[in-house]
């Protein structure tokens, strides 16, 4: 104690006799201290985080790899091994085919549990594609229209100036809603179809109709209202779509509540990064964005957009007074890694929009079949892949967005796809979730891609930069040929 006490008395002496110089020096040594804090992938250990030679290699299994996109595989192995993934599931098809069916890494942070093209994770708002594509199958069979207010099938929701509210406002993010409530509901009301649809019913959105705003977690909500309504066999919105969506495909998609048998062995927890970074790189960002950018550039993986400082600065210091972040919503939304992996948090009411968990190779194929009119007829896909805007600003996101009927971003071509910055030359339709899960259907260069990227490690990030960098790859594989 007396060698610090000295130690901090000698360096405050050595700061007086020499002020000037420290002040001048002041703005070096804070970006060296920003490099070296937070600069290192989120998800690495001991001398890897500063010497990439040091890093050990990750084995990729390869349940399917055509050999022309080793590099993506490549890409992924790199991710996984330097830390900026922890353990990931990557699914691709082109043109019908599948191609690149892979994953890596671990499913704990102590890496001793291996994640395989079997395991699976929560991929929250990637889920609204599956969401999506359940409310096409009714409309198809003629159960529902998008443009026929949701009152005419449930009554009691036109309650407080909701009675001109379509399923297509809530589904292309301008039903007025983004993920807001007068009052934020229990658990209990959210795990209870009666309570739940009761509570919804009652509540009035915060917005007017035909703002432009993200859905948000909550809207699977209605969604399983209204499909319970409508179906025949009154099945929920995760029978419907496991039943005929996934079943034909082959593929499984959990929704809450999940029993233990579930988690044993196939599912994987997800996992935040390390405090230290979110407090280092993550909070200041709010104040000093540009210092972050221009010392560790505007590509680092933890460097934000401005649409994203605004995010959180609505969310953390709630200075936007007319902000979605404000207003009640969702139980358990704070409470980060505890809450995403406990039956008592995010897990404990059925939200396909937010908190489903399945694996690339669930969401590729399930957008790609709906994408290749496999699953719905010509006309309703067409009618689903309608624009609704182009480049409109999403008060939810701080950012233009080009939104199809179905909801999907609609990214190239000129288009902002609010989520997801698409490589240049590539147009591209489709969604992802909080912490990087991705999948989109893309046009390049006369194929049509589908990519599926489902990450158990969470980056702090809005936009998907690490699916989009494994589709950088996809493109210049492509674009050679």
């Amino acid at each position: 104690i007396f060698c610090f006490c000295a130690a901090i008395e000698i360096n405050v002496i050595v700061m007086m006799m020499y002020q000037k110089t420290f002040i001048a020096a002041a703005p070096a040594l804070l970006a060296i201290v920003i490099y070296y804090s937070i600069a290192p992938p989120f998800f690495c250990s001991g001398t890897c985080c500063f010497v990439k030679s040091t890093c050990a290699d990750v084995r990729i299994e390869k349940g399917i790899l055509q050999p022309k996109y080793e590099k993506v595989a490549a890409a992924l192995a790199e991710s996984l091994a330097i830390g900026w993934d922890l353990g990931a599931s990557v699914f691709m098809r082109v043109n019908g085919e599948t191609v690149l069916d892979i994953a890596g890494g671990y499913q704990d942070k102590e890496r001793t549990v291996p994640y395989n093209i079997n395991t699976m994770n929560m991929v929250f708002s990637s889920g609204k594609i599956p969401e999506t594509i359940g409310v096409a199958l009714l409309v198809d069979k003629g159960l529902m229209e998008l443009d026929t207010p949701i009152a005419r099938y449930w009554p009691e929701f036109a309650q407080k100036g909701k009675g001109e509210i379509t399923m297509g406002d809530i589904l292309a993010h301008r039903s007025g809603a983004m993920d807001t409530f007068e009052e934020t509901p229990d658990a209990a009301t959210l795990q209870d179809d009666r309570k739940r649809d009761e509570f919804l019913a009652s509540q009035s959105f915060l917005f007017p109709r035909g703002t432009v705003g993200y859905r948000g977690a909550s809207s699977a909500l209605y969604t399983d209202a209204l499909v319970r309504r409508v179906d025949p066999l009154k099945r929920s919105l995760l029978q419907l779509v496991q039943e005929e969506l996934f079943d034909p495909l082959g593929q499984t998609i959990f929704c809450p509540p999940i029993s233990s048998l579930d988690w044993d062995g196939r599912m994987s927890k997800v996992h935040d990064m390390p405090i230290s970074k979110l407090m280092l790189g993550v909070i200041p960002q709010l104040y000093l964005s540009s210092l972050y950018r221009s010392v560790l550039g505007e590509d680092h993986p933890i460097v934000f957009e401005d649409s994203e400082v605004k995010v959180y600065r609505s969310w953390i210091l709630k200075d936007d007074p007319d902000s979605p972040f404000i207003k009640p919503g969702l139980p358990d939304n704070d409470q980060g890694e505890a809450s995403w992996n406990n039956s008592s948090g995010w897990f404990s009411y059925p939200m396909m929009s937010a908190n489903c968990v399945t694996n690339a190779r669930g969401t590729g194929n399930a957008l790609d079949a709906f994408m290749r009119g496999d699953i719905v007829s010509e006309d309703t896909l067409a009618l689903f892949l309608k624009p609704v805007g182009t480049n409109e600003f999403d008060k939810y996101l701080y950012a233009n967005a080009t939104y199809l009927a179905g909801g999907f971003g609609h990214g190239g071509d000129g288009k902002e796809a609010g989520l997801f910055k698409q490589p240049a030359g590539v147009e591209c339709k489709g969604w992802g979730g909080l912490g990087g899960s991705t999948i989109v259907h893309c046009l390049i260069g006369g194929y049509n891609v589908t990519l599926s990227y489902v990450p158990n490690g969470l980056s702090p990030r809005v936009k998907l930069d690490r699916g989009m960098k494994l589709l950088s790859e996809v493109v210049g594989v492509l674009l050679e040929e």
